[in-house]
């Protein structure tokens, strides 16, 4: 799967979606999906007002279920770490915080009461208070026209081609909470819709680096202050991941742990298109923003997963694992090269001194099944499923645009 870069298509993107309603006197619209359920949708729904404010545009409000059937590893487990992740948003933007869970007659009276009030931001931030803080005066029960609207929404959103709610789409390009609110506010400007000139609001995820005297703190108690990295070779938010907690390994002084993990698709869940799509349009996005290099995916599912995964033990005693780990990304997101061939892994093993035999011979005796499946079940016992997932001390946290936490966790130690 290649990126496709085209100057043509975002010039007809811009003639279509601005330069036109312009032209017309008509204000851009960017269309929202929300689920009433979805603690994400309640924090992005808090700050669309203050965007309106700051840009020419306009937000068409559209209300589904929480997310597409399918796209969830584990919906108790997700819906979980969801709330609090909500909240973490929740502290660095100062909005409202989720206290408690809406009870199932207030979901039904919320998604009721959607179609019964005019679809504006302020009367749905209204009806997501009263929904979650359990607040209606009366309530209805379970609607099958309701369930209807919501079930055409979410069509509507796959046929756009997402899969999640808390998500806006406009020129073709989705931004999915708060987090992608940055590449949004971006966009916007460019395209001179910027009522003023002040600087993006929604960055508050970036790691800072800080000047402090941590090296000698950090050295001396090395076994106590590990960065453990849990990446998938399929996941492109792995590679960025990997790259930014690195530069956290050198700047604090702190050893770093690779724990490589089998894609999800090799554990037996199915990945939509539109999310394998997404995540790859969305992790270019942000290595660009971090001056990653970044063209694209040739997927290692499979025999290039088992062929590098080989090869890693054996790296890691020879205390190659990281540029071994590197290489082999590199080959999948920059350089195009398939895992599956064997002269490509051995390859990458004469870049970096590594004997191919010896590493095929290392690996029978440490077969990659078991600490793999070692690796899946530490995780598993932190509350999370998938990677990439990072740990500090007793701070763990899913996804790479979450590594902020880390680092203050670092810095507190």
């Amino acid at each position: 799967m290649r990126l496709i870069r085209s100057d043509k298509r975002a010039w007809l993107l811009k003639l279509r979606y601005f330069t036109v309603p312009n032209m017309f006197r008509k204000t851009p619209v960017a269309e929202v999906y929300l689920a009433l359920n979805d603690p994400y949708s309640f924090m992005l729904i808090q700050v669309l007002p203050e965007l309106e404010k700051r840009f020419n545009i306009q937000f068409k409000l559209f209300l589904v279920y929480e997310s597409v059937p399918g796209v969830t590893i584990d919906p108790k487990l997700m819906r979980t770490w969801a709330i609090k992740d909500a909240n973490f948003i929740a502290d660095q933007y100062q909005l409202k915080k989720i206290t408690q869970q809406p009870t199932q007659e207030s979901l039904f009276t919320g998604q009721q009461m959607w179609q019964l009030r005019p679809k504006t931001l302020d009367n749905a931030w209204q009806l997501f208070q009263e929904t979650w803080f359990n607040e209606f005066d009366y309530y209805y029960h379970a609607s099958t026209p309701v369930i209807n609207y919501q079930i055409k929404n979410l069509m509507r959103l796959v046929k756009k081609g997402h899969y999640l709610p808390s998500s806006i789409f406009i020129a073709g390009q989705w931004y999915v909470g708060i987090d992608r609110l940055e590449h949004l506010e971006k966009r916007l400007a460019d395209f001179g819709l910027a009522k003023d000139n002040s600087t993006a609001v929604y960055q508050k995820n970036k790691l800072v680096f800080a000047e402090q005297s941590t090296k000698e703190i950090i050295t001396d108690n090395a076994g106590n202050h590990t960065l453990e990295v849990f990446i998938s070779l399929r996941s492109p938010y792995s590679y960025i991941g990997l790259l930014q907690a690195e530069k956290l390994s050198q700047h604090y002084n702190i050893p770093l742990k690779i724990k490589p993990l089998l894609p999800l698709v090799m554990r037996g869940l199915t990945i939509t298109e539109n999310k394998e799509r997404y995540a790859v349009f969305d992790a270019s996005r942000e290595a660009k923003k971090l001056n990653i290099p970044f063209t694209g995916i040739t997927d290692p599912l499979g025999q290039g997963i088992f062929n590098a995964f080989q090869i890693f033990s054996y790296a890691e005693q020879q205390n190659k694992d990281l540029v071994f780990i590197k290489s082999a990304f590199n080959a999948i997101y920059v350089d195009g090269l398939d895992l599956s061939h064997k002269s490509v892994i051995e390859s990458l093993c004469q870049q970096h001194a590594l004997n191919y035999d010896e590493a095929l011979a290392y690996n029978n005796e440490h077969d990659w099944k078991q600490w793999s499946d070692f690796n899946q079940s530490t995780i598993d016992s932190m509350g999370l499923w998938g990677a990439p997932c990072f740990r500090f001390q007793n701070v763990a946290c899913w996804g790479q645009d979450r590594l902020a936490q880390i680092e203050q966790a670092i810095i507190a130690s």
